[in-house]
Parts: structure tokens; sequence; C-alpha cells
């Protein structure tokens, strides 16, 4: 049986939770029936190593993306980008060739070369329905929500001895770093004086914050990390803040996995991404504050109640579980782009 080729394409191959995905799903896709590809359109980086490992050929900085899908007879391209107009993104078609997914991060929509993707893969329901309420939809193109993969390959069940330990990891960015995720680490020592926080991929600013509350010395730092596997297990409740709010949060989903209650904060703010809220559901396996003052009780509620936070460990494991594991959301992505294939949208 002729192999459907697909080449995965984004700016970078970082650390990102894009980026993360391509990654994840390359490894799941069906060898037997998919030839996988992976791009990074500006440069590479940690993740073109992992990809390489498991067999997957990188293509670094292509001049041009019409000519490298040519050469590569490629049926499907899949971009993962802001969804606004990149020159020299989207390849252009031949006799319908190839088939084009997007998977749309930010909502944005491209104005100039829009017709050219038959499916839009959106990151969560909210995003979809975002971008579906701005911009509408195109006749005989499909819209799908699908949440980025979690690999549980990486994280195999462990037994783990409570410690007071809670924090969050995210890249050196600062829209990663919600103040509130400084702000309310006095009252929680105060509150809960054996506790132990560790935060890795803290920027200038975040260590700025922390001296000047007089923290530095308080809270462990570490530097951002490929492996995450260690990271989650030393955790009994994860903390998360974005200033720009999560249009789905992969290490979010990824704390789930690792049975971690989560605590975040609602974003509902004009231009913010809000799907936190979607990812941690509300007194089932985490605490989504609205308001910053809830943010310190939520975590010393977690740190203090036992059994609510093994229940809601428990409920983040399922729900992971059930709708974030990778094999599961790599069967649909094969059959999307099967559809695309065969022109069923």
């Amino acid at each position: 049986m002729t192999k459907i080729r697909v080449l995965m394409a984004c700016n970078l191959l970082d650390l990102g939770g894009t980026e993360k995905a391509i990654q994840v799903f390359a490894k799941y896709l069906d060898k037997s029936r998919f030839e996988v590809f992976a791009c990074g359109r500006l440069r590479g980086g940690v993740r073109v190593a992992e990809l390489e490992k498991m067999g997957i050929p990188v293509i670094l900085q292509p001049p041009d993306m019409t000519k490298l899908v040519r050469e590569l007879k490629i049926d499907i391209y899949h971009v993962s980008r802001a969804g606004d107009y990149e020159p020299g993104t989207l390849p252009e078609k031949a006799n319908g060739r190839p088939g084009i997914v997007e998977t749309n991060i930010f909502n944005a929509i491209d104005r100039q070369e829009n017709e050219r993707i038959d499916c839009y893969l959106f990151p969560s329901m909210w995003s979809k329905d975002v971008y579906v309420g701005r911009h509408g939809m195109r006749p005989k193109a499909r819209y799908e929500a699908l949440y980025l993969p979690v690999d549980f390959e990486e994280f195999p069940a462990y037994t783990k001895n409570f410690t007071a330990t809670f924090g969050r990891c995210s890249r050196a960015d600062d829209q990663k770093w919600h103040d509130v995720c400084v702000d309310s680490l006095p009252k929680i020592f105060r509150k809960v004086p054996e506790a132990r926080c560790v935060f890795q991929g803290a920027t200038d600013r975040v260590k700025a914050r922390l001296a000047g509350l007089e923290l530095a010395r308080r809270v462990e730092l570490t530097d951002t990390s490929v492996q995450l596997r260690d990271f989650y297990r030393q955790l009994d409740v994860f903390t998360h803040g974005a200033r720009v709010g999560e249009g789905y949060g992969v290490v979010i989903a990824e704390a789930m996995a690792n049975r971690l209650p989560v605590v975040t904060i609602a974003t509902p703010q004009r231009k913010k991404s809000n799907a936190q809220g979607e990812i941690v559901e509300h007194k089932i396996t985490g605490f989504v504050c609205r308001w910053r003052w809830q943010y310190a009780g939520a975590v010393i509620e977690l740190l203090q109640n036992h059994d609510l936070r093994k229940q809601f460990s428990q409920r983040s494991y399922e729900k992971a579980r059930e709708e974030f594991e990778a094999s599961k959301l790599t069967r649909k992505l094969e059959r999307i782009y099967c559809d695309v294939m065969d022109g069923a949208l």
C-alpha cells in the first residue's frame, strides 16, 4: 500500500507546546500508513534531536516551501501557526495537492491565502468557538477541535510521598508568567510554612520579583528542559498562570497525566486566551481562580486538604487519559488526514 506522505511544519522546533505536539504526533502516526517528515521553517531547536531519535527526517529553513513539498511528494502539509498570514508558510497547490491542514493556535485568520486551507484544527473547543465566532466558516472546509497530545509513555506511573511541594514550569517567556504565580507566595508560605516551591523557566522579571519579596532563597529555580518527567514527580500541586492565557496548555495536560491537581487563573479579558478553564475543570480536577485574591487560598487548600487533593489528582489523571492521550488523538488526526486526501470534508 502506498503510504501517505505527511510534512508537519512550524516556525521553530523548540521547547513550546506546539512543537511538543508535533513530536508526539510524529511518534504515534501509524508508520505502516504514513511517512512523516518535520520542518522548522525558521530554525530548529531542542525538538530536532528528539525527532531524529525516532527516525523522523527533519528539514530546517527551507528557502521555498512549495519546492520542498513537491520534491518530497507530500500529500498532506500540516502547519502549526498563529493563523494569520505569514509569507512562505503555505505551499502552492498543484492539481489540488497537497492537502493543507492548519493547527490554528491563536485564532487569527490568513486573509491572503485562506482559500488554500482544507482543514482547520484548534487546540481546544474554546479556540474553535472564538475563531468561528469571529471569522465564520468557509464552505467545503473542515473545522475541528483537536487537543494537543500527551505521551503517557513519557510519564509512567510512580509512587510518591507527600512533601508539600508545589510549582510550575514553562519556557522563559514573560507572557507565560502571570504575576499571581509569585505574588501569592508570601501568603502560601505563611499558612503552610513547610511548603516547598519549584519554578522551572523563570524569567529575569520573575527572578527580580522574587528578590523584591525576599523569596529568592525560598524558591528553587531550575532551567527549562525538554524532559519534564522528574520535574512533575517532585510536585504535589501544579500551579499555573499565563499573562496571555492559554489556547490549550500542554504543561497543564501533562501535569494532570501525572496525577497532579492544578491551580490556574482565568483570563477572560479581551484578546486573552482562556482555554485553561476548559482543560482544568473547576472543583473537579483543580481550581480555576476568577480573581487573583483567590489563588493563594486555592494552593493552600490543596496542600492542607489531603482528601480533596487526592480526589482532584485521580480525576485529573482520568480526564487526561480519556481526552489527551496521544494514541487516541493521533487516530483522530489520521482520519482527518485521510478525509482531506479523499476530499470528504
